[in-house]
């Protein structure tokens, strides 16, 4: 897992990127079902459901944050199936106070 600092203010829309490849030869492929999930800090499910495809193994979902969120680390977890392989992401991303 990477930990990468992208930092969201409350209010703001995630625009979450995800690019799955091949695990045996690393070119970009198209899963089954590539889905998104993220939570905030309490563990609360505020995105899950299927990206939209931008182009082969490149896939985008969009997650709408509310002035009244948690601020914190949230979690985003993505991942889809290729020939009969789990390929998934976990990382984390900062919400932070509106200034």
């Amino acid at each position: 897992m990477a930990t990468i600092n992208i930092k969201y203010e409350r209010g703001t829309t995630m625009r979450i990127t995800a690019f799955f490849t091949d695990p045996d030869t690393g070119e970009y492929v198209d899963p089954t079902n590539p889905t998104c999930i993220v939570t905030t800090p309490d563990g609360t499910v505020k995105l899950s459901g299927v990206m939209n495809q931008l182009g082969t193994g490149s896939y985008q979902a969009e997650c709408q944050t509310e002035f009244t969120d948690d601020i914190g680390w949230w979690k985003v977890k993505v991942y889809g199936t290729y020939n009969g392989k789990r390929v998934s992401e976990t990382d984390k991303v900062h919400v932070v106070e509106v200034k």
